[in-house]
C-alpha cells in the first residue's frame, strides 16, 4: 500500500511521519508541484494526502491507480468532486479540526477592528499616551451578529457570542435549525446583522454568494467577518463601500484580487493571511484527523466522504 503526501506538509513531526508509515509506504513531497508532477506523483499512489494542489478535471482524468484521497484542508474548492467522481476517486476533507481555532478567530480579529487596536499600538510606539479621539470603539454586547451559514464552526462562533451578550442570527439554505443561533431568512439576517460572518464553503453554488446588491441591505455601521474563502463575496463592492463610509469595517482571513491592492490600504480593515485555523491546538487535531481519514477508508468505513463509497 503506497501512500503519498503530496505537497509541502504545513506541520508533519518526526513522530506523526512515523505514525503515518505503519499505515503503508509512505513518501513525503516537502514542494507544490506542478500539475504534470502532481499526476506523475498520484499515477504511483494508492492513497494520498493533498493540501496545497488544485485537483482540475485534466489532472484527474489522468490518474488510474490511485483509489482515494484526503484533504488536509476544511475547504475543498480545490477539487473538481465532479471529475473525481468520474475517476472513481473517493475524496474525504477535514471538516472538524480548526472549529474552535477560527471561532476564536473571528472575535480576536473582530476585536481588534472594533476597537481599532492596530493604529492604537502604532500610537503608542510613536510615543502617544492617554489618546482617546481617534480610538472610540465598540462593544459587542446588545448587538447583534448575524451568521451566514449554521454548521461547525458557525455555531461555535455562536457559544462565544452568547458570552458577549450577543443576540445570533443566521441563515442556511435549508432553513434548518441550529443551536444557540436564531435562524432567519438571508435579507433579514443581512438587515439586522450588527456584524455578518460568514461561514459557507466555497462551491458552485456560493461563490459570488455576497453580492453588490446583498452587501448594500447591511447597515452602514456594520461590520464584516469573513474566515472563509474571499471569493464568497463581491470583493470591489465591498472595497468601494469600506472606502465611501457605505460599511463601518471588516475582518478578511482570505482576499481575491479584486479591489485588494485599495483593500490593503483601509484602516477600518483588519487583513490576516489565511491564520484562522492555525493554533498549536488545531495543527495537531488536523494531523489526527486526516490519520483517522486515512485509518477509515482501510477499515472499509470511510468518513468525512465528498464523493464515492459512504458520502452522505
Amino acid at each position: 500500500m503506497r501512500i503519498v503526501y503530496l505537497d509541502e506538509p504545513t506541520y508533519l513531526p518526526e513522530w506523526w511521519r512515523a505514525r503515518f508509515a505503519r499505515l503503508g509506504d509512505f513518501e513525503v513531497f516537502n514542494d507544490r508541484p506542478d500539475p504534470e508532477t502532481a499526476l506523475h506523483r498520484l499515477r504511483g499512489a494508492d492513497l494520498a494526502v493533498v493540501e496545497w494542489t488544485r485537483l482540475t478535471a485534466g489532472l484527474l482524468s489522468g490518474i488510474t491507480r490511485l483509489r482515494y484521497l484526503t484533504l488536509v484542508t476544511t475547504s475543498f474548492d480545490t477539487v473538481d468532486l465532479d471529475a473525481a467522481a468520474r475517476a472513481g476517486l473517493t475524496v474525504a476533507y477535514c471538516p472538524t479540526y480548526s472549529r474552535q481555532a477560527v471561532a476564536e478567530h473571528v472575535f480576536a480579529s473582530l476585536l481588534a477592528l472594533i476597537r481599532r487596536l492596530p493604529a492604537a499600538d502604532r500610537a503608542v510606539r510613536a510615543g502617544a499616551s492617554h489618546l482617546y479621539g481617534p480610538f472610540l470603539g465598540l462593544e459587542l454586547h446588545g448587538r447583534t451578529l448575524g451568521l451566514l451559514g449554521t454548521g461547525r464552526i458557525a455555531t461555535a462562533v455562536a457559544r462565544i457570542a452568547a458570552g458577549f451578550g450577543m443576540e445570533v442570527i443566521g441563515a442556511n439554505r435549508t432553513g434548518r435549525a441550529a443551536p444557540g443561533i436564531t435562524v432567519l431568512p438571508l435579507q433579514e439576517v443581512l438587515r439586522r446583522s450588527d456584524v455578518l460572518s460568514l461561514h459557507v464553503p466555497l462551491d458552485g453554488t456560493t461563490r459570488g454568494l455576497v453580492t453588490a446588491e446583498r452587501l448594500e441591505t447591511l447597515k452602514p455601521s456594520a461590520v464584516l467577518v469573513n474566515t472563509s474563502r474571499g471569493a464568497l463575496l463581491d470583493q470591489a463592492a465591498l472595497t468601494r463601500m469600506l472606502t465611501t463610509g457605505r460599511l463601518a469595517g471588516a475582518a478578511l482571513d482570505d482576499i481575491t484580487t479584486q479591489g485588494a491592492e485599495l483593500l490593503r490600504t483601509l484602516d477600518n480593515v483588519i487583513l490576516t493571511p489565511g491564520t484562522a485555523w492555525y493554533t498549536d491546538t488545531a495543527r495537531s487535531a488536523n494531523l489526527q484527523e486526516v490519520y483517522d481519514n486515512l485509518v477509515s477508508y482501510l477499515a472499509g468505513r470511510p468518513r468525512n466522504v465528498l464523493t464515492g463509497p459512504g458520502r452522505r
